[in-house]
């Protein structure tokens, strides 16, 4: 992976500039210095930008990637839409000189893609976050990128990833009319863990009750819920301490009761990206699983929309008390039906549970085994005959937790609370 440099001048702000415009160039197979779009003899589309450099106020630092590692580059989705790519295309994405990348779907979810895959994602259709990630894993750190790198965005099938595109679609809102049928406890995907082994009011997960801005109605909604339910320590996997004054001090804010748990200390800010089996995640993870020794149940479990990064570390605290497969299997894709209103047991619902539970299973006991996860064959992997509880144990000891630290962890999941 090529090392990010992070000492540009202030006074350039991208190594490349992008050309927005779309034409067709005068000669077949040589780019116009006009253009960004190369029609070659076979007509073949291609879009150049650059891998996006930003810089602070104060000077210096690059903000290339996100908080999650994806990469962003100079150009939107909808440029790329305007140029004649549409959701549902395959692309060759060439990176540098070094990064080249076949059959790239263009998405607005990183969940309409299997664990480890990378896309082009336009989340939710807005054109406002956007970028080339991968689901459960971080862009920066498994293939990399610089800024100023040029990108070269070549059409390689048309509606080449449609079907499947159709199937996994994931458009949702955060309107809460949009969801007149749902409890607020499934507006807010906010449930009680109860999955065997698990003891009876101590582990409850949902979306984020502090952050307004990537949240937005639901935090409300949560917070709330967290009230009722008599939350004690909050387990925040998606900010940190300074993230959360930021939410506190802006103006119309409506969350009091988890703002107050976090003032009393009663909430570990993680702050960890979406590489669920990447070193820092699981550094970051084994404080918060330490904290969790040190403070006492209701404990409340999210990221900001508690699917993904949720998503797996509900998995594993279930695993950890002794859920079955089929059990971590259904609690992870309610949180799916719940956003996106998939049907239950439907051809989304499988073709999710596919691509995301049943790899997210299978690695969380073979991971060690693993040196190339995009060569990895799915197709004879079974991960109903994985030994959930062991495979929990040895991830949560990778995290830094000790065999006796491990089974006092699995003493406080499986302690009832009195009700």
């Amino acid at each position: 992976m090529k090392a990010i440099n992070k000492n540009y001048k202030l006074a350039v702000i991208m190594a490349v500039a992008m050309v927005a415009g779309f034409s067709s160039c005068s000669n077949n197979d040589v780019e116009d210095d006009n253009c960004n779009v190369m029609v070659s003899s076979s007509q073949e589309k291609q879009f150049k930008g650059t891998v996006k450099a930003l810089f602070t106020d104060t000077g210096g630092s690059v903000s290339d990637f996100d908080s999650y590692g994806m990469l962003i580059p100079s150009f939107t989705p909808q440029q790329l839409k305007e140029n004649g790519f549409e959701y549902g295309d395959l692309l060759n994405v060439q990176i540098g000189d070094s990064i080249f990348l076949k059959d790239v779907p263009f998405v607005t979810g990183f969940n309409e893609v299997g664990v480890f895959e990378t896309c082009f994602c336009d989340y939710n259709a807005l054109n406002t976050v956007y970028g080339f990630g991968q689901l459960h894993g971080n862009f920066k750190e498994r293939i990399g990128g610089t800024p100023g790198d040029t990108i070269i965005v070549t059409l390689a099938k048309k509606q080449g990833y449609k079907d499947t595109w159709e199937i996994m679609k994931s458009v949702y809102t955060y309107d809460r009319n949009d969801y007149p049928m749902e409890s607020d406890e499934q507006f807010a995907n906010f449930r009680e863990v109860t999955t065997s082994g698990m003891g009876v009011g101590v582990l409850y997960r949902s979306s984020n009750p502090l952050n307004l801005k990537d949240n937005a109605v639901r935090y409300a909604y949560v917070d709330s819920l967290s009230r009722h339910y008599g939350i004690n320590t909050e387990i925040d996997l998606a900010d940190t301490d300074a993230k959360i004054e930021e939410y506190m001090q802006t103006a119309g804010y409506k969350s009091t009761y988890c703002p107050q748990l976090f003032r009393d200390g009663h909430v570990v800010a993680l702050g960890l990206t979406a590489d669920t089996y990447g070193a820092a995640f699981m550094q970051q993870l084994g404080n918060g699983l330490k904290f969790m020794l040190n403070n006492e149940p209701p404990y409340l479990l999210h990221c900001n929309e508690g699917k993904d990064r949720c998503g797996f570390v509900s998995m594993l605290l279930e695993a950890l008390a002794g859920a079955t497969y089929e059990e971590v299997a259904a609690d992870y894709m309610q949180t799916l039906v719940n956003f996106y209103k998939i049907d239950m047991g439907g051809s989304s619902y499988k073709m999710r549970q596919r691509l995301s539970v049943d790899r997210l299973v299978w690695l969380l006991a073979n991971v060690n085994n693993v040196t190339d996860f995009s060569s990895i064959d799915w197709s004879d992997k079974d991960p109903s005959k994985v030994d959930l509880q062991k495979a929990a144990e040895d991830y949560v000891q990778a995290c830094g937790l000790t065999a006796q630290q491990c089974k006092q962890l699995q003493a406080k999941l499986r302690s009832s609370l009195a009700k």
